[in-house]
């Protein structure tokens, strides 16, 4: 049965129609496709497609210099004529009607063009448009690198995988959202048939094959060795927790990172296209329960990370950084936690909540002010129920500021980030007096152990005259002191490496966690310098950021 799809939602001015035309004798096959006003009159709406329509059949006709194209004049009335109409139960609909009447109750009205009939229907789950990535390997998660839809649930959605076998026949290979291609599918082009759904039923299947064939892959990558100590979901008391500065590709493909900051990887290995595949295999193979992100480019978020970790239970939040295009995220498997709520803020825009002005007060500096002020960082939690035990965890993520002369700056935001969840943790402790809550604070810290914010964390005081104060030459904190109550330690140590380039290696990264509630079942092993240096230095073929991804296995110990 021939369909016109409407789209429209109570309240708006405008709706969406979308039908596929085929008549032979015009030479016409097209999808025409209107947005149109609730309440211009149906006969309007009519005219419109009898224009359109008749526009196509013309061109098509003069192309091919048939001689029927002087009856598609335009002072032929089709709509007058009645050729073209809507009725309800074989009765002509008044055109003077708006097309509300139309949109308000589809059932027994039909659309009739010439001597074809088509019926109305609203809001079926639809897609707008579908892509397979550039780069497919084998090995690697493969899944639609554009997916745009409406009144879709993606849970109920359908999705087939195909490949092209040698006599060119599609084959069958797999179902669901994600695909990994294994090595019978190198040199094969893949197709993807997805029939999407909602509870109200199905909408029209649509096709779509790759443009490139299946590549090999880079080879064994280096998290697949870790992979080893992460190949079970933990339960009960137990979580795994994985932290990870994935590089931005606002970053990464910039003319700078081309030729200065990574000259030594290739350029293919630094395009997202190709990075996202080794980020989202290493993140699958950790098994983790909650996962915290830095430098998430918002629309690898969306089109990348959540729909692929969607399908593998994971929720998650995102912040964006200020108007950056890169933020932080947490995700968290939903089947294991039930989210009680998130919040993020900036931290330069808001230093005048109370646990932390009682410091920045004291600040004499002007230019340390402006410069704190000024910074983009921002501090990220969620706070999490487990369902197994009812316990509650305050998840911190954080990207503090990264020039090498500002370790000042950042001790400020790493107390500023502990000031925050902190408040959060006297707020949950008030409202849940008889549970369990406890604390990690993940992140790039971009500090490494023998500054200041590691000392902080691990050791609950920052004294007046301590060197990170003159980290600046121009900005100096004077007659400040720093304190905390938590007690800290980092659950994967203190690495040699977490950051890994041609110019700088170092330990930046950490998952802080509090010592009297939480304790560390397993660290997952860090690559060997042997690894990281193999392609100079990180990214590299294998290495899909500049940082290395920290993995540990914690356990409630009250």
């Amino acid at each position: 049965m021939n369909e016109v799809l409407l789209r429209y939602d109570e309240g708006n001015e405008s709706f969406e129609a979308s039908f596929r035309y085929v008549n032979p004798n015009l030479k016409v096959d097209k999808q025409f496709n209107f947005n149109r006003k609730v309440d211009e009159p149906i006969n309007n709406f009519l005219r419109r497609m009898d224009a359109n329509i008749s526009h196509c059949a013309r061109k098509k006709l003069k192309k091919k210099n048939m001689r029927n194209v002087e009856s598609l004049s335009d002072t032929v009335d089709n709509v007058n004529n009645k050729m073209i109409k809507f009725m309800k139960n074989d009765s002509i609909i008044d055109g003077d009607v708006t097309c509300r009447s139309i949109l308000e109750d589809t059932s027994n009205i039909k659309l009739v063009i010439f001597d074809t009939e088509y019926v109305l229907k609203r809001n079926v789950p639809c897609i707008k448009k579908i892509q397979l990535p550039s780069s497919i390997l084998v090995g690697f998660p493969t899944y639609p690198s554009v997916f745009e839809s409406v009144h879709v649930d993606r849970d109920k959605t359908t999705f087939q995988w195909f490949k092209n076998d040698n006599k060119n026949k599609w084959v069958h290979v797999g179902d669901g959202y994600l695909y990994i291609p294994d090595v019978s599918d190198l040199g094969c082009k893949l197709k993807i048939a997805c029939t999407p759904r909602n509870s109200a039923g199905k909408g029209p299947m649509i096709e779509v094959i790759s443009n490139n064939k299946v590549e090999a892959g880079p080879g064994v990558c280096p998290f697949e060795t870790r992979h080893v100590f992460t190949s079970r979901k933990l339960s009960g008391k137990s979580f795994r927790v994985t932290s990870y500065n994935i590089l931005a590709n606002v970053y990464s493909e910039t003319e700078l990172s081309k030729d200065v900051l990574y000259p030594y990887c290739p350029e293919y290995a630094l395009s997202m296209d190709y990075r996202k595949l080794l980020i989202l295999k290493e993140l699958m193979g950790y098994n983790s329960d909650i996962i915290c992100l830095q430098e998430v480019d918002l629309k690898v978020y969306e089109n990348d990370l959540v729909p692929s970790l969607y399908t593998l239970n994971y929720n998650s939040v995102y912040n964006l950084k200020n108007d950056l295009r890169e933020g932080l995220a947490i995700f968290y498997d939903r089947e294991r936690f039930n989210e009680l709520g998130s919040s993020a803020t900036v931290i330069g825009l808001n230093t005048d909540f109370t646990e932390f002005n009682s410091v920045w007060s004291q600040i004499q500096s002007e230019s340390v002010k402006e410069t704190f002020k000024n910074r983009s960082t921002i501090i990220q939690s969620i706070i999490l129920e487990s369902k197994e035990t009812s316990e509650i965890l305050i998840v911190g993520n954080t990207h503090l500021y990264f020039r090498p002369e500002a370790d000042h700056i950042r001790l400020l935001q790493a107390y500023y980030g502990l000031t925050y969840l902190q408040k959060i943790f006297k707020e949950i402790q008030q409202k849940y007096p008889e549970r369990n809550v406890s604390i990690i604070y993940c992140g790039d810290f971009n500090s490494s152990p023998e500054n200041g914010v590691y000392q902080l964390m691990t050791q609950k005081y920052i004294p007046e005259d301590y060197a990170d104060w003159k980290s600046s030459p121009n900005e100096h904190v004077e007659n400040i002191f720093l304190k905390h109550d938590f007690n800290l330690s980092s659950a994967c140590g203190t690495p040699e490496y977490t950051n890994y380039t041609g110019g700088f290696a170092g330990c930046l990264d950490y998952i802080f966690y509090q010592t009297d509630r939480l304790e560390v079942e397993q660290v997952i092993p860090m690559p060997s310098k042997e690894e990281l240096s193999l392609y100079t230095g990180l990214p590299s073929v294998v290495f899909p950021s500049d940082h290395i991804s920290l993995c540990a296995d914690l356990k409630w110990s009250k």
